[in-house]
């Protein structure tokens, strides 16, 4: 265990009895046999998480939220590979206490090093984005192959060519981590957004971005199987959720993150696929993502930076639903 730790920190905290946010001075310094403890960083907020209490029953009555976190390990553990000074990244199981705090706990199997290139503020921003589109993409939507970068150094990608794939929510956290991802595989890609996302989703590849705000997936596909999608993957929900199975081919698949995910009325067509899912923190996949972005393949967003003490406006800019990429608390001016 690091030396001369304080005996107190400085923490968020959700009351799960009547949904309201706070911050205190005095929170504890957790400790654990089994998880590392690390510095904090930077945390990223996920929409939707202050609603999670229900299906998190060992969540306290006072919780520390949010589970994207990057830091620095200042505890060492048997049989882990990370040392202490390491500068990682990862996602914490939401069933635990999270990371808006100064010194938080995560297990080995959750954690990366940070890639090279990108400061802590935007690590941050990576895993469960990451985490979730990878495994939409590539394991609940079977697209292909999985793209890795070898031993050496190359690129391996494109197994999935002559696929097409829709991005519901193309500029969101998930959706823009999804469009690169397809692109790596070497898909058509389609992205939904709003006008005023238009250029920035063109510019992580897409090959097409449909104006949900005039134009629906059924208009567009206009009945033809030709321009339907082997893989649509909805990050929007609401309206574009039920819209978006239009554009589904008749042998493809659509997989969804949102909560309140819905087949069409009277079910799905006959050999169509769908899947919703709760993303898996997994290290091992976040450090092959990590060499994506090393090579500069692979970008993400800050959406916007708070500082801990400004932690109802980063909760209230994430709950408008319309950030760019993700949204951070920043709890330690230093990188060390």
């Amino acid at each position: 265990m690091a030396n001369a730790l304080p005996s107190k920190q400085t923490a968020v905290l959700f009351n799960t009895k009547d949904n309201t946010l706070s911050i205190t001075e005095s929170a504890p310094i957790p400790s654990s046999t089994t998880e590392h403890l690390i510095k904090v960083h930077s945390t990223a907020i996920t929409n939707g998480e202050l609603t999670w209490a229900p299906f998190c029953p060992d969540w306290p009555a006072l919780h520390v939220p949010c589970y994207d976190v990057s830091g620095t390990i200042v505890s060492t553990l048997p049989n882990s590979k990370f040392t202490m000074g390491d500068r990682v990244y990862g996602r914490v199981h939401a069933g635990r206490e999270g990371t808006a705090r100064q010194y938080a706990t995560i297990l080995s199997s959750e954690t990366a090093m940070i890639p090279q290139g990108i400061d802590m503020t935007t690590a941050a921003c990576v895993p469960m984005s990451a985490l979730t589109a990878w495994q939409a993409v590539f394991e609940q939507g079977a697209l292909s192959a999985v793209p890795y970068v070898s031993d050496a150094g190359d690129v391996v990608g494109g197994q999935a060519r002559g696929k097409r794939v829709l991005v519901l929510g193309a500029a969101g956290g998930v959706g823009l981590m999804a469009v690169q991802f397809a692109k790596l595989a070497g898909t058509f890609v389609a992205g939904t957004a709003g006008p005023k996302n238009r250029e920035f989703v063109l510019g992580l590849g897409v090959d097409e971005v449909v104006d949900y705000t005039t134009t629906s997936m059924e208009a567009w596909v206009s009945g033809s199987e030709d321009r339907k999608f082997d893989l649509v993957f909805d990050c929007a929900g609401g309206k574009s959720m039920l819209d978006g199975w239009n554009a589904v081919k008749k042998d493809g698949v659509y997989v969804s993150v949102v909560p309140g995910f819905k087949e069409p009325e009277g079910g799905k067509p006959e050999g169509m696929r769908s899947a919703w899912f709760v993303m898996e923190s997994r290290g091992e996949e976040l450090e092959a993502i990590g060499r994506f972005i090393e090579k500069g393949l692979v970008r993400t967003w800050v959406d916007s930076v708070w500082k801990i003490e400004e932690f109802e406006e980063a909760f209230a800019k994430t709950a408008t639903g319309h950030a760019r990429g993700k949204v951070v608390i920043k709890v330690a001016e230093d990188e060390a």
